[in-house]
């Protein structure tokens, strides 16, 4: 794990911050294998319930860094930061973290910044935060899935402006358009992101894997295989010990303890 990516355990929470805040965590390839582990821990470690990815310093990030980053991807590809069997954080090139992940975002969040918000399930963001895709300012287009989901996003147009003119906008512009789901108060990004990941982790493990899952098969196949899935999916849900807690709990009057089977 590269020191330039904090990771630590909240709960059952897993707590991931870029750190590189001398390069305003400009986003090497270390960085990126180091985050490809980490979401990899997060999908695989049964008591892990939802991750949270923030930045530390005064940006989230100001993306990647090309210098680095641009002569292995030549090389090898956009995918080089990616070992046999992990998760990818942008899930393009392999599976996707079965659990939810919420970004805290402020200052700027950039190029790859920007595409991993948009591969994460929600985000949270400080104030004056600025967002960007601007790789063909750089000479370079988006490696990290935006061409696929800023559209879908936030509407063919604006996605054209923001990736073609490489125009900045700002936090309440993308909580306008559904990029942002809180627009934090003033300094609380972060726990208030924690807050909303933990309100994620009370709830039934499977439930919310299965809920993810569907909902996303939904948007990348069309809702006719995610009724097949709901058939299916639904049954074994039903079926689990979290689902009898939930019936349980609730003729109870208490709040439930879901196990995760």
């Amino acid at each position: 794990m590269s020191d330039k990516l904090t990771v630590r355990t909240e709960g059952n929470l897993l707590v991931m911050a870029f750190n590189r805040p001398e390069k305003k965590n400009a986003i090497d390839l270390d960085m990126l294998s180091a985050l490809a582990a980490a979401y990899t821990r997060l999908d695989r470690e049964a008591e892990l319930r939802a991750g949270v990815l923030y930045g530390e310093g005064s940006v989230f990030t100001a993306g990647l860094d090309l210098a680095s980053a641009l002569p292995r991807m030549a090389v090898e590809g956009p995918s080089a930061y990616l070992a046999a069997g992990q998760v990818d954080p942008f899930g393009l090139f392999a599976a996707a973290c079965k659990k939810p992940v919420i970004v805290a975002v402020h200052g700027r969040c950039y190029t790859a910044g920007l595409e991993l918000t948009l591969a994460a399930d929600m985000c949270v963001a400080a104030p004056g935060t600025v967002f960007g895709q601007m790789e063909v300012r750089r000479g370079i287009f988006p490696f990290g899935g935006a061409t696929l989901r800023l559209p879908a996003a936030i509407g063919w147009h604006n996605a054209m402006r923001y990736m073609l003119a490489g125009d900045t906008f700002s936090a309440e512009e993308a909580e306008r358009m559904g990029i942002v789901q809180i627009l934090a108060s003033e300094g609380e990004h972060l726990a208030q992101a924690l807050d909303l990941a933990k309100r994620v982790a009370e709830n039934a493990p499977l439930a919310v894997q299965a809920c993810l899952a569907n909902a996303r098969l939904a948007k990348a196949a069309g809702s006719a295989a995610a009724l097949v899935d709901i058939q299916e999916t639904g049954r074994v849900i039903a079926a689990t010990d979290d689902a009898r807690e939930g019936i349980l709990s609730l003729m109870e009057r208490r709040a439930p303890r879901f196990s995760g089977t």
